[in-house]
């Protein structure tokens, strides 16, 4: 396969050393290209939103008003109105109360169980003076703003990069289980408490969490049902007898 002489030149006793040496510099390469693409796979990319709270908590929701360039007093009436990311009403011209120059409103835990962009709407009146502010409360598994490509899908990518190696080469069989386990972890927390707009609570989230906990399961197992990998490691003949 390898020109013997060419080896030799290089100080290689035999093909057999050379065939090491080379095997070791693709491994060198392999993990380098892994670590890069792992780099590159978690870095966030975050779109800029509003106001984003956690799925399924209770949380206070603050917002100033202004009257004239200075803040409202406790004469001023604020309405808050809530809509879902399906149309439907969540909260409607709900009474706000007055605290420290913010008026608040809490949005409790029953109510906060969908996941999405809720357009929000809060009007104030004080002294024959209305005025009104539209935003959006953005809802996310874990409470932290959507990011376009989550870094839970890079780690998830990662795992499966880790299978590939380890299954093309049998020296990096560590990375197949290692990556598989991966897998297995990364749909857990996809389902809970998950991430992004995706948990147990809509179909997305179900279908990324057990696939990929149902790939990760088989990764780690498959190497048991191979029947070459058995007759490998326990050296036996076709007929399943140790040599």
């Amino acid at each position: 396969m390898f020109p013997r002489g060419v080896f030799m030149k290089k100080g290689y006793k035999n093909l057999e050393e050379a065939r090491h040496k080379i095997h070791l510099v693709r491994a060198k390469q392999i993990k380098t290209i892994i670590i890069a693409l792992f780099l590159f796979l978690v870095v966030p990319l975050i779109t800029s939103q509003d106001l984003v709270i956690p799925f399924n908590e209770k949380y206070d929701i603050k917002r100033p008003c202004f009257n004239n360039g200075t803040f409202c007093t406790t004469a001023a009436t604020c309405n808050f109105t809530i809509i879902r990311p399906n149309g439907n009403t969540l909260l409607t011209n709900r009474i706000m109360t007055f605290n420290n120059n913010f008026f608040n409103i809490t949005i409790l835990k029953d109510q906060n169980n969908v996941l999405g962009s809720h357009p929000s709407i809060m009007s104030c009146c004080e002294g024959g003076l209305c005025n009104a502010d539209t935003f959006d409360i953005v809802v996310t598994a874990d409470g932290n703003p959507i990011q376009i490509f989550p870094t839970q899908f890079g780690i998830i990518l990662f795992g499966f990069l880790l299978v590939g190696f380890g299954t093309l080469f049998e020296r990096l069989r560590l990375f197949k289980h290692t990556g598989a386990i991966m897998l297995l972890v990364m749909g857990v927390v996809t389902l809970f408490p998950g991430y992004s707009l995706i948990n147990h609570s809509n179909l997305a989230g179900q279908s990324v969490g057990f696939v990929t906990i149902g790939l990760g399961f088989w990764f780690l197992i498959e190497d048991s049902f191979s029947r070459d990998i058995q007759d490998e490691r326990y050296m036996q003949d076709d007929e399943g007898v140790l040599k």
